[in-house]
């Protein structure tokens, strides 16, 4: 009995893991052939877990307080929140001086002003049933560009720039979180 059980707890993982794998090659060929935000915003609510594995409902485009509207709003497993900003795979981080270009700036800007607005009215929050949500439990995420188009510079200026802000938000770009999961299945795999 013992055997059969672990047999088909192994096949079901099996299963898993390579609807996972399918799952990776779709946003590869979509990261491949389109440009379009729409096309991403789709991917992301349909497959919430690549953006954060402890995500517990995914909701597009919420109102908060009418004002604004998030591309995605995650309530994670531990009751904290990821307010999420999806920008085009095409557009340019940093200019040729290696200033933040007005798209990395605006999209910046969007997820400050959503997470200053959670800390300002938290109480109308909480009536509305996020009852654990706080300023300490609400980050943002924006994701934008590519890492391959920026070289080794582009890649220090994300990263310190990421090190003044990751309190708050992260910047990620598409292909960085196509080599986060493809880590997590090989991960998986080893197992």
């Amino acid at each position: 009995m013992i055997k059969k059980q672990e047999a088909l707890f192994a096949s079901t993982q099996r299963k898993d893991l390579d609807e996972y794998q399918n799952k990776i090659q779709e946003y590869r060929n979509l990261l491949n052939k389109s440009t379009q935000e729409d096309d991403f915003q789709s991917f992301f609510e349909q497959n919430p877990v690549f953006l954060d594995p402890r995500v517990k409902t995914a909701t597009p485009k919420k109102s908060l307080g009418g004002e604004f509207y998030p591309d995605l709003v995650f309530e994670l497993h531990d009751s904290s929140y990821l307010l999420i900003e999806i920008e085009r795979p095409n557009i340019r981080l940093f200019n040729n001086k290696g200033d933040p270009t007005s798209a990395l700036t605006h999209a910046q800007q969007q997820i400050r002003k959503y997470l200053q607005w959670i800390i300002e009215e938290i109480e109308f929050l909480k009536k509305r049933g996020c009852a654990e949500i706080s300023a300490d439990s609400t980050k943002g995420l924006v994701i934008i560009g590519k890492s391959v188009n920026l070289g080794n510079n582009g890649l220090r200026t994300l990263g310190n720039i990421n090190a003044e802000v990751r309190n708050r938000y992260e910047i990620k770009t598409f292909d960085k979180i196509l080599e986060e999961n493809e880590a997590i299945l090989r991960n998986l795999r080893s197992k």
